[in-house]
Formats: structure tokens, sequence, C-alpha cells
């Protein structure tokens, strides 16, 4: 039989030829027609967009005697020597099996011959990651400087595992994955030239699972001809390459928003009969829920790669959901394909999955979340038990009729709940923030001594410091003290404790006062700087010893030795 599959019968033998590609293939054809060819090339890409293929046409091109402007006849010797792989001078070594130390040697033995009939001795290394350290370190000299007639072309699919000493001595040219919409367009070329008859969405399906390869998509091509003869159905596709109808996607989704589980099960069901790997049905979710999403964004529809009555579709379906519930099932079908790896029973894995999906609530924003919550708590307590805003004002007569806190039933549980039942008594007037009028400076100053001793034993580090201290003045229940020999970050220390100080001199005192706390100076008393302190520290060992044991005094501390 002489029959030559599609992608070898329709594989591009000129740059022009080479679809997707066209920042290398331009760059290719312009170095040709200023000739600037450079000694070595690397190609990089993912499977299928071209990589061997365009170094085939640069051999082609170097050696072709009528190459004009960077494109081969293609109709001389040379030409068909190097289409069908047994020219001499143009020799291509799989990386995979011609990985070691050995082959390169030989290469470079090789490379020093002059051609036999072309003008250039040609090299193209596929899969050029899977030499050995020892190969491409071999190889690295001879790549830089190559006799006139040798030319290096290297193709990667992994261009992470070539060391970059190889690249630096290549022109690097990334090729790009093929869009669905560029291998439509050449599956319908290749279809009306082999008069086969498809309708658009046989195409789109076809082109969707080629996943940005143009020999995969011809090789989906190529089966399903052979399947269903010289007219395609989508049905045809479906069979052959195990798609699941895009109805099917949609009604999961929809089951999703409408929170409707007979017809989830009915998806189930349907997916089940397909007989899919699960995987594969995720990917799908996955890629149908980013169209959804891609949906609901301005201008998005230039991102969807699909035929007009499915981009419509998918474009009136995205109105009905919020972008957040979008990403949050996306999220979970992200989890899901990524944990098939792991499980031991996938399909109830997979239908859990869903069984979530349909429990999952809508979105709702922070901002109204928390005003439905003030709404919620406004509703269950419509009116304060107590009137702060009267409390000054209340009468001991009025209090008597008032229901005392006692009678007031909790709503917690008696025994989750300690709290005594205090009972307010008439003779009780509530304490306001304003001062007494019996406490005053003298009396402050009186008790000072005992007020220290009774914070140092619970807080013995803010007691220290206020041993160093005086109270100066008094204006209302505003109360200055002055601290002395201490550094300003003790003070500092204090004023970030004022709160336990001022609830001490509560209880001690009886009255709410506010502690201001200053730095102060005895009078006269020298003024020294800091850095005269300093110094006088360093050069007198006994003053060190005291400023440390002050130190440890001051902040409740002890030597780790």
């Amino acid at each position: 039989m002489s029959y030559k599959v599609l992608s070898l019968k329709w594989r591009p033998q000129s740059f022009n030829d080479v679809v997707g590609q066209d920042h290398v293939t331009k760059t290719l054809i312009n170095a040709f027609k200023k000739e600037r060819v450079a000694q070595g090339y690397i190609l990089t890409g993912p499977r299928g967009v071209g990589k061997t293929t365009t170094a085939r046409i640069i051999a082609k091109a170097l050696n072709c005697a009528k190459t004009k402007d960077g494109i081969p006849c293609n109709d001389c010797n040379i030409c068909q020597e190097i289409t069908d792989g047994r020219n001499l001078d143009v020799l291509e070594i799989d990386g995979a099996s011609n990985r070691g130390i050995e082959e390169i040697r030989n290469l470079r033995e090789q490379i020093k011959y002059a051609p036999m009939n072309a003008p250039y001795k040609i090299f193209i290394i596929d899969e050029v990651h899977m030499l050995t350290n020892q190969a491409f370190n071999a190889l690295l000299r001879t790549l830089e400087e190559p006799p006139t007639h040798g030319k290096f072309i290297l193709a990667t699919t992994d261009i992470h595992k070539v060391p970059s000493t190889i690249i630096s001595r290549c022109q690097r040219f990334d090729f790009n994955r093929i869009t669905e919409a560029t291998i439509r367009k050449q599956l319908k070329l290749i279809l009306k030239d082999e008069k086969i008859e498809t309708d658009d969405e046989s195409i789109s399906a076809i082109a969707r699972k080629a996943d940005g390869s143009m020999r995969d998509g011809l090789s989906i091509l190529d089966q399903v001809i052979a399947y269903a003869g010289e007219s395609i159905k989508i049905d045809d596709v479906v069979s052959i390459i195990g798609l699941i109808p895009i109805d099917v996607y949609f009604n999961y989704s929809n089951a999703i928003l409408e929170k409707d589980s007979s017809k989830m099960i009915e998806v189930l069901k349907t997916i089940r009969s397909t007989g899919l790997p699960l995987e594969d049905v995720a990917q799908g979710l996955n890629h149908h829920f980013r169209n959804l999403i891609v949906g609901t964004i301005p201008e998005g529809a230039s991102l969807l790669e699909l035929n007009d009555d499915h981009k419509n579709q998918y474009l009136s379906n995205a109105e009905l959901w919020d972008g957040k519930d979008l990403l949050r099932v996306s999220k979970v079908l992200n989890d899901l394909e990524y944990s098939f790896k792991r499980v031991t029973q996938p399909a109830i894995h997979f239908e859990m999955a869903a069984m979530k999906l349909m429990e999952m609530d809508t979105s709702i924003s922070i901002g109204e979340f928390l005003s439905n919550q003030k709404i919620t708590e406004v509703k269950k307590n419509p009116k304060p038990l107590v009137d702060r805003s009267a409390e000054s004002t209340l009468d001991p007569k009025s209090i008597e009729d008032q229901p005392t806190i006692s009678n007031i039933e909790p709503s917690v549980n008696k025994e989750e709940s300690k709290i005594e039942k205090l009972q307010v008594s008439p003779n009780i007037v509530p304490k306001t923030d304003s001062p007494n009028d019996k406490i005053t400076l003298e009396k402050i100053n009186k008790e000072w001594v005992s007020f220290v001793e009774k914070i140092t034993k619970e807080r013995p580090s803010i007691g220290t410091a206020l041993e160093h201290s005086q109270p100066t003045d008094l204006e209302g229940n505003t109360l200055t003290i002055k601290v002395f020999d201490l550094p300003k970050f003790s003070v500092g220390n204090l004023n970030r404790n004022k709160q336990v100080i001022e609830r001490f001199a509560d209880e001690h005192y009886g009255t709410i006062l506010n502690i201001k706390s200053v730095q102060g100076k005895r009078e006269g008393e020298l003024k020294h700087s800091n850095a005269e302190v300093e110094d006088n520290i360093e050069t007198n060992k006994s003053e060190g010893k005291t400023v440390v044991s002050r130190v440890i005094e001051v902040f409740d501390g002890e030597i780790l030795r």
C-alpha cells in the first residue's frame, strides 16, 4: 500500500507552509535574505508544532542550489533527498538513542570531513535534552566553532534540561502551541482538498482534542476519516475520540446553578455510561467552567476559541452566574483533577465532588455579610437592657421600681454560665468617670508608697519603675507623675501599661484616675548627655555593675549563665 498518512502527506516543505509559527519563519527567511545564518540553532516547544519539520526546511534552504530568499525549490535532487531523509550530508540523530559521549565523539570526527554533494554538512539532533552531561561537554567546543561547512540544529521539548552553555552557543527559537482557530483553518483546508464533507462542530471537536498540536490533530482526523468515510458527523467524532457532548457539561453546570439533585444524578449516569476515564471528564469540566468564567469578563468572547453557536451558548449561560461562584467551582474541580492520582476509587471521589458542589452556597461579599449580621443583631436585641446614657441621672427611687438583674433569665446554659446573679440596690449610685471630690494630691502622695508596693507584688516590672516616680499634679481626674533616674523607654513602658496602673489606682484610692507619666529632673541635678553617661559606664566597672543590677530590677529579669 502506498497510502501516506495525513501528518506526512501534509508536512510543510517550506517556511511559508509552517502554520502558527510566524515569528520563527519570518526571522529565518530574513536571515537567509541577508545571509546572516548562524552556526547553530536550538528549537524548543511542545510536541507536534513543527520543530523537526523546520529543521529540515533549514537544511534544504542551506543546501538547495535554487534557494530564493530562504525558500527551497523542493524539486532538485538535494531537496528530494532531504525530504525523504536519505541525504548523506544531512544527518538526523535521535538524542534518546544516541545520548552517550562516544556518539558525540563520532559526530565530531564526521564534521571534520567536507560534505559529499552539498554546500554544508548539517547535523539535526532531535530530543537533544536526552544527552548525558559528558556528551554535552564534548559537544561544546565543536558547537561554538564548527568548521565553515558544518551546521548544527538542535530540537527539544524540554529546554530546561539543556545546559545553559549549549543554549548560549545557539540561536534559540521558541515554538508556541497552535491555537484552535489555526488548527480548524488548516483542517478545513485539508478536508476540502481530500473532498470529505464535515460540519464545523466536528472540526472544532478535533481541534480542541489536538490540544495545540497540529500533528495530533492530523492523526485524529486520519482516524475519524477511517471510521466515518467521506462524510463526518459529530457523532462519529464523539465515538472515535471519546468526547462528551457539550450539552452534558451544560447540564452539569445548570444542575449546580439550580440546586437540582435529580438533574445531577442523570448527568452522572450519562457520564458513567460513556465509559470514559474520569480524569478526562474532570479535565473537560475544568475547560467548560473556564469558558463560563471567560464569558463573565467584558470583551472575554475573544478568548473563546469556539464556533459561533457554542460561543453564544457560553455567553448567554455565563450571565446566569456570579463570577465568584464560578471561581469556587473551578477550584473544586482543579483539586478533583489533581487528586485522581492519589485516590483508589475515582468514581466515588468524582460523585462526592458533584454532591459537594450541589451543597455550595452562593457567594456574598464581606460588607454585605457584616451588614446582614448587624441587622440580625438589631432584630434579636431591638432595645438595650439598660440605657447607658441615663445612668448618671438615675434616681434611687426610680431604680427601686426597675426590675433587678436577678429577675432576668440568662439565655445561656446555667451550667456553662457561672456568673453570679447581681441585684441592684437602691442605695448604690452608679460610678461615673468624674473624679471623686475627696481625693487630693496630698492623699495620693501620702498613700503612694503603699500603692506602689501593691503593684510591685503583682507586676514587679511596673512597680519597680513606679518606685522612681512621684505624683506632681492633679487636674480633674488626670494625675501626672514624674519619673526620675530612669531612661525615656521606661516612661514609655509606663504609658503603655497605663490601663493596668489605672485599674490598681481605682482599687486602691476608690476613684477613677487618668494616669500620665512624664520624665522629670530633680532640682540641682547635673545634666549629662547620653553619650557621657555611656562613657562613664564603660570606664567605671563598679558603676557598670550597678547599671546591670538596675536593669534587672526594672525589667524583672534574671541573668542566664
